[in-house]
């Protein structure tokens, strides 16, 4: 009797955790594609036309003319207000240092904010010369983008394709983001692929 009351309490227990497991899972998947298109049917295509401020000198900064003599394009939607953001500001400055001799710029646009709070979070970190900070004072970026959560960022080739997404916080320093990015930028024109999305 004692054996069936243990393993009935073994089972319990079991099926507890794993409905918490299966749970966790189904939660962590609706999170993270919520707002997500599928690779096949992605819907901006290309670089959206849009004006923005650039953070300390004022100057208007239009998408298209930003586009202009690079090899692509980042755009990265972001907040100073925003913890992820935050978190991967450092390396994804990092990054943009280390790819810069490729010939891409970034764009960092940041949204539902202010300038001085903005001038306070960037003055913590050194900005590479291929990075503009800019201030989305419309605020239109996150509608004309599509984005529903930050932070969020985009590539666009030297066309202005869109040629990929990266969906919340990435790790920027793996190796597999700089190999990535030449394949992205040299193979765009040549091979019809799906778009990735991270």
């Amino acid at each position: 009797m004692r054996i069936n009351s243990f393993f009935s309490k073994l089972l319990l227990i079991f099926s507890i955790l794993l409905m918490t497991y299966l749970y966790a899972q189904y939660e962590r998947k609706k999170y993270y594609s919520y707002g997500e298109n599928s690779p096949s049917e992605l819907v901006l295509k290309q670089l959206p036309s849009f004006n923005s401020v650039e953070v300390g000198t004022g100057k208007k900064i239009s998408s298209i003319e930003f586009l202009k003599g690079t090899s692509g394009v980042f755009v990265h939607i972001w907040g100073s207000w925003c913890a992820p953001c935050e978190k991967e500001m450092p390396e994804f400055l990092k990054y943009a240092e280390s790819v810069k001799g490729k010939g891409v710029k970034f764009l960092l646009v940041a949204v539902n904010d202010e300038e001085m709070k903005i001038k306070k979070f960037m003055g913590r970190f050194s900005i590479p010369q291929n990075v503009t900070i800019v201030m989305d004072k419309e605020n239109i970026v996150m509608d004309l983008f599509g984005t529903l959560k930050v932070p969020e960022s985009f590539l666009f080739d030297s066309n202005g394709k869109h040629i990929n997404k990266f969906i919340g916080p990435q790790e920027w320093l793996q190796d597999s983001f700089k190999t990535r990015l030449d394949f992205w930028l040299n193979m765009q024109n040549s091979v019809e692929r799906k778009i990735e999305t991270h």
